[in-house]
């Protein structure tokens, strides 16, 4: 749900003039999803969009230029983790040596769908998933993530 309503907010940003959070709530609504303000803000954080300035006073909402800062997460996540296994709705990260707690910030940083929590040792991150859906979801993610 989360994700389809992302797509909804990035098309209508790409395709209109939006300057305000209440423009997003009614565009939602209209499309049936009834959200909240501090829904929309945290959606406009994820989604990294931005205010910037066309002509002399129009104000609207854009998808930051900015280089993903996720990039560097992938990147530690990518070379500490050597494999991923799944046991119900827990993901098994192992990782080098020394690197699981770097690892578990960038995969927390990621902020995939379905997971509730994170805990790693000195070399294994246990990922905590809703169930073993969103589990099995979240690995197809990382792996693709780690295959590049």
């Amino acid at each position: 749900m989360k994700k389809k309503r992302h797509e909804l907010i990035i098309n209508f940003i790409k395709n209109n003039a939006v300057s305000t959070q209440e423009e997003i709530i009614k565009m939602l609504a209209d499309n049936g999803y009834n959200v909240t303000q501090a829904t929309i803000s945290r959606d406009i954080k994820e989604l990294k969009l931005v205010k910037e300035h066309f002509g002399k006073n129009e104000i609207k909402y854009t998808v930051s230029s900015k280089k993903d800062s996720n990039d560097n997460f992938k990147a530690i996540l990518t070379r500490s983790a050597l494999s991923l296994e799944l046991a119900m709705n827990i993901i098994v990260v192992k990782c080098y040596s020394g690197t699981a707690n770097a690892a578990c910030m960038a995969l927390d940083s990621l902020n995939l769908s379905g997971i509730v929590g994170t805990i790693a040792g000195d070399d294994t991150i246990f990922v905590a998933c809703k169930d073993t859906q969103y589990a099995a979801d979240a690995m197809n993610s990382i792996n693709l993530m780690l295959k590049g």
